[in-house]
């Protein structure tokens, strides 16, 4: 805390220069600016506004002064507690100045961190091309009269309701026409679909579950009334040149063209992962090894901002807040929030080390820097680059972080390039067991409308 003292004199010089000031900048009738007498001043905006811009414009000066000759790094607006001020009478001001804590680094050289090597098997490019081939599948009428298979797309027509406590029916939707990948259902809408032959009506119903993500179809019967139109099969290219061709638009002209082409792409990949892996390992070993007292009001600032981010994405998701969503999830409240503290100290701690080691080492960034990062956004979110330029430099808030990321890459850089390196083999992943159970793609149901309220859609499986 700081405080300011001001004698008589020094607030009847700063009164004095409020009103000259307002004198030149008021425009009243009859007056020439500069010459508006004091009183005509105070009929205007009130002595006590006289006062309340003499007070903000002491007050500032008064900050400005100690943090120049203190040469503080304030990371907050200082909190101000100020006396009444009357004409002919001292002033008295106090301060409190929220500084950013000091960061003692380590000696970076004698510190290891680890980067991950990950390597392209022929097995990987392989997979690639497979990927490559099925994004080209075609879906071709199966001929032969049979039933619908688990493997099958179907296109159906169906009408969907809402089964209600007194067995009425409430519909939701009305003769709609769809593809259905069955594989990719949950697997009580697959399984009563299979078996079914084209031209074949039928009707069954699925009850969504409790937890259901739509709160407002938890729980709800749901009938369907299908008749399946075309039973389909999905039909892969053969890894041939001329499929190779035809698929890349005359890109590739062979099948060893397009895996060179893949296996150049991964091994990118590979490498960028690894770079990653030795940023992040380079700064959990500087946060370890460096001396930092993080402010608790710096870990609650963050935990809010964060707490307020998921609220509102889960609004935006489901419509609910995160108290209710945590609570019908059976999810204990107090230990969520206790995480995120944890995870907005460790945020505030990387943070404070980052700027320490940026500042200590004068890391900066260029105009090419900005450029590469815009250009990434630009792909990622498949827009004009010159678009997501502009509309940037219209938002001040959004290029500064642009800029926050950028100068914190480039000292991650800098940071892996100080330590001494471990070079390790990737982690052996856990073999995930097969799961008939559950689909990728989730639940088949009626989209929202405004006539239903808002029927649940795919929600990833039971």
């Amino acid at each position: 805390m700081v405080k300011a003292n001001f004698d008589a004199d020094e607030v009847d010089r700063a009164v004095g220069k409020t009103v000259r000031d307002l004198s030149k900048k008021a425009r009243i009738k009859g007056f020439r600016p500069g010459h508006v007498p004091r009183k005509t001043l105070e009929l205007y905006f009130g002595r006590s506004g006289i006062y309340k811009e003499t007070v903000e414009r002491m007050a500032q000066e008064a900050v400005e002064t100690v943090v120049s000759e203190c040469d503080l790094d304030l990371i907050t607006t200082p909190e101000t507690e100020i006396g009444g001020l009357t004409e002919g009478a001292p002033l008295d001001m106090k301060f409190t100045f929220e500084v950013r804590p000091e960061v003692t680094l380590p000696d970076i050289a004698s510190v290891t961190a680890e980067k991950i090597i990950y390597r392209v098997e022929d097995s990987d490019v392989e997979a690639a091309l497979k990927q490559v081939l099925e994004a080209g599948a075609t879906l071709v009428p199966v001929e032969e009269d049979r039933p619908a298979e688990v493997e099958d797309t179907v296109e159906t027509e169906h009408s969907s309701y809402a089964l209600e406590e007194d067995d009425n029916l409430r519909e939701l939707e009305h003769s709609k026409k769809s593809i259905l990948t069955l594989a990719t259902l949950r697997r009580d809408i697959s399984q009563s679909i299979v078996g079914h032959r084209t031209a074949e009506e039928f009707t069954f119903d699925i009850r969504l579950e409790d937890d259901y993500p739509d709160r407002r179809m938890a729980g709800t019967t749901l009938r369907y009334k299908m008749e399946i139109l075309r039973i389909l099969r999905r039909v892969v290219p053969e890894a041939t040149d001329e499929a190779v061709s035809e698929l890349s638009k005359g890109k590739y002209s062979t099948v060893d063209g397009l895996r060179d082409e893949l296996r150049s792409q991964l091994e990118s990949d590979a490498a960028e992962r690894s770079a990653e892996s030795l940023r992040e390992s380079s700064l959990k070993a500087l946060t370890a090894a460096s001396d930092v007292d993080v402010p608790d009001s710096m870990i609650e600032r963050q935990y809010a901002t964060m707490r307020s981010e998921q609220d509102g994405s889960i609004w935006r998701d489901i419509g609910q807040s995160l108290s209710d969503y945590l609570k019908d999830n059976n999810l204990s409240v107090d230990e969520y929030d206790a995480n995120l503290r944890k995870s907005a100290a460790d945020i505030v701690r990387n943070t404070l080390v980052i700027e320490a080691l940026a500042e200590r080492d004068g890391i900066s960034f260029t105009s090419d820097d900005i450029n590469e990062e815009i250009m990434k956004m630009a792909n990622a979110a498949r827009m004009n680059p010159q678009e997501l330029a502009d509309s940037l430099g219209k938002d001040k808030e959004r290029f500064a972080s642009v800029v926050g990321r950028v100068r914190t890459r480039n000292t991650l850089n800098h940071l892996a390039s100080l330590m001494q390196v471990k070079e390790v083999d990737p982690p052996v992943e856990d073999e995930l067991p097969p799961d008939d159970e559950h689909s990728p793609e989730g639940a088949y149901a009626p989209e929202p409308s405004a006539e239903n309220g808002g029927a649940p859609d795919d929600d990833g499986g039971e």
